[in-house]
């Protein structure tokens, strides 16, 4: 779980120490505040939802805190989400609420695993962005989730998703065991500090993230670690489990993202004509 100097670190036993996914506890709301305001693929992403999804509610799947449920609702589409994170799910539930009546009432947020969950109705458009397939450990699991959201689309329906088209640039800046850090520093009685790394494996196509935090608020300091798994599915095995689907690939767009490399997005049609 943990590597290099994260692994000399926890092995000290510091008082006040706590461990978390980057998705619980500490460690979601200072994701939410790193990647809080990626917005690359929501053009596509409203354009899609206006021209597919029509009367029909949008399902997003590792929703998060709700970046593009937002987006979605504040251009009048209704929404739901889904995420296996309960923590992600309550900073998504405490912006909800904080926005105008008509505007809360287009989301719905619901706890779930993207790979197997039961919603109870069908969708025009389901998407997964910010290229969370890598939170899927194998091929099997992608097997798994591109059938349970057939199941839960409209004939015609589409299917959104985005990956790291190649690992040799992803997270560049930290890669490879190399230690970044971020300080914060919001007053005298509280003040931050996060280490991160990520190390890879190119044998099994995937990688470790790893993160450090001291916070000291009123005097105490409290110490977070932080890891998190990530896979990097080649291409050719994507398209080999979607061509034994019953979906059609009916467009691609590629985006080159500063830090994270070329990041593909492929819209899928459930029984489309390629």
């Amino acid at each position: 779980m943990y590597f290099g100097m994260f692994k000399d670190l926890r092995d000290l036993n510091m008082p006040n120490s706590y461990d978390f996914d980057l998705y619980e506890g500490y460690y979601s709301e200072f994701y939410e505040a790193v990647a809080g305001r990626t917005d690359y693929d929501i053009p596509l992403l409203l354009e899609q939802a206006r021209g597919h999804a029509g009367q029909g509610r949008v399902l997003e799947l590792a929703c998060g805190s709700g970046r593009i449920l937002m987006h979605m609702a504040n251009r009048g589409i209704q929404v739901v989400g889904l995420d296996l994170s309960e923590d992600m799910l309550n900073i998504c539930r405490k912006k909800q609420s904080q926005l105008p009546a008509r505007l809360r009432s287009r989301i719905d947020v619901r706890q779930g695993d993207m790979t197997d969950f039961e919603l109870g109705e069908k969708f025009p458009l389901i998407i997964l962005s910010a290229t969370s397939i890598s939170l899927l450990r194998e091929l099997e699991d992608f097997r798994r989730m591109l059938g349970t959201v057939e199941r839960h689309l409209e004939d015609g329906g589409r299917f959104i998703f985005d990956y790291v088209l190649s690992n040799q640039e992803h997270n560049s800046a930290v890669r490879g065991g190399r230690v970044n850090g971020i300080t914060l520093n919001l007053g005298p009685e509280n003040k931050q500090f996060v280490l991160m790394g990520e190390e890879e494996n190119l044998e099994k196509q995937s990688a470790v993230m790893n993160f450090y935090a001291e916070v000291i608020q009123q005097g105490e300091t409290k110490r977070f670690f932080g890891s998190t798994f990530k896979k990097f599915f080649p291409e050719e095995d994507l398209l080999r489990v979607i061509g034994e689907s019953a979906f059609q690939l009916v467009e691609t767009r590629t985006y080159n993202l500063e830090g994270e490399g070329n990041v593909k997005c492929l819209v899928l049609e459930k029984g489309g004509l390629q």
